[in-house]
């Protein structure tokens, strides 16, 4: 069984308030990102992904980063989930479209950028 469900199926059985259940569940969360970034030997994370909507775990998170010299990058004007990606498949339409914007290169050449493109978005 899950360690967290252990833990939280016990709370629950004390009747312990959902409120701490919760802040136990994003402070918990916050300090597995900070160990893995120890782990890393980085010192700048960047926080993205549809978790990171979440406005408590994202703050405890630049905070406990921030607290242990960590430099903290997450998404300020951009949503950190699909909205993100949507934005990203244009800005790299945009970068191959530039590069093509003289016409000096063939349609198979463009097909081959758009694949390798392809390959480093996914």
């Amino acid at each position: 069984m899950n360690l967290w469900l252990k833990l939280s199926t016990g709370d629950i059985r004390k009747d312990v308030k959902p409120s701490i259940i919760s802040t136990k569940f994003h402070n918990t969360l916050a300090k597995v990102i900070l160990e893995i970034a120890k782990k890393s030997g980085m010192k700048k994370v960047v926080l993205s992904g549809g978790c990171f909507q979440n406005a408590l775990l994202t703050e405890r998170t630049i905070n406990l980063l921030q607290e242990n010299n960590y430099k903290v990058y997450w998404h300020q004007r951009i949503p950190p989930n699909d909205g993100g990606i949507a934005l990203g498949q244009i800005a790299a339409f945009m970068m191959l479209s530039k590069s093509d914007s003289v016409g000096k290169q063939n349609h198979s050449s463009k097909t081959e950028k758009e694949n390798q493109l392809t390959k480093e978005i996914s």
